[in-house]
């Protein structure tokens, strides 16, 4: 019978969480974008990019990048309005801090996979009387979150599993549906890979 001796210590700090090589690379694109800013110098950044190469946790990362939270850009918002059209924002694309999404029986699609995104945080205020707004992220670095959002008889959809990355971006998401659909996915397989039983050459595999 296990006597209290044998249990294991709850007041014992848990192991740190390890960093992998993706962590520590959008650590060192944080410095870089630092020094484009005038927030770093190349001395500094030449020290710091030494010790996120060389960090093994995330303590270790956070040590480094604290003082550098990305700068809120001041960029005015991307208002994307249709009635029964299609509106894409796709390919090589700047992604504003907020985005405003109205869609009365169309389509809204933006796609993150290509785009060029200064902020770490993105806002989408999208709505969906009987239309959709779909959201496509990259496979890796990002996250989706759809708690402030309501629907009256329509559907509102994340497929982006996952929690936040700190070093990663993040697309929140809030607004309403009313008979419509807010999707948030990642890109779609081509077909002869779905043929084949091939994941997508992006996602994540264990």
């Amino acid at each position: 019978m296990a006597t209290m001796s044998d249990s294991p210590d709850s007041s014992l700090p848990l192991p740190a969480a390890r960093v992998g090589d993706a962590d520590r690379e959008r650590a060192a694109e944080q410095l870089r974008v630092a020094v484009s800013d005038g927030r770093l110098d190349l001395s500094e950044l030449d020290e710091r990019l030494t010790a996120v190469y060389g960090a093994r946790t995330r303590a270790d990362l956070v040590a480094v990048t604290f003082d550098l939270e990305p700068v809120r850009s001041a960029a005015r918002p991307l208002t994307l309005r249709t009635k029964s059209g299609t509106i894409k924002r796709t390919g090589i694309w700047t992604v504003p801090a907020e985005i405003v999404a109205e869609c009365t029986s169309g389509t809204i699609k933006l796609d993150f996979t290509q785009a060029q995104v200064h902020d770490r945080e993105i806002h989408v205020q999208a709505s969906a009387k009987s239309g959709s707004v779909v959201l496509v992220v990259p496979h890796r670095g990002w996250s989706v979150v759809m708690e402030d959002v309501s629907s009256s008889s329509g559907s509102i959809v994340n497929k982006v599993l996952g929690d936040a990355n700190p070093y990663g971006h993040t697309i929140r998401v809030t607004g309403g549906v009313t008979s419509g659909v807010i999707k948030a996915r990642h890109p779609r397989r081509r077909f002869i890979d779905w043929l084949r039983g091939r994941p997508h050459p992006n996602a994540l595999t264990s």
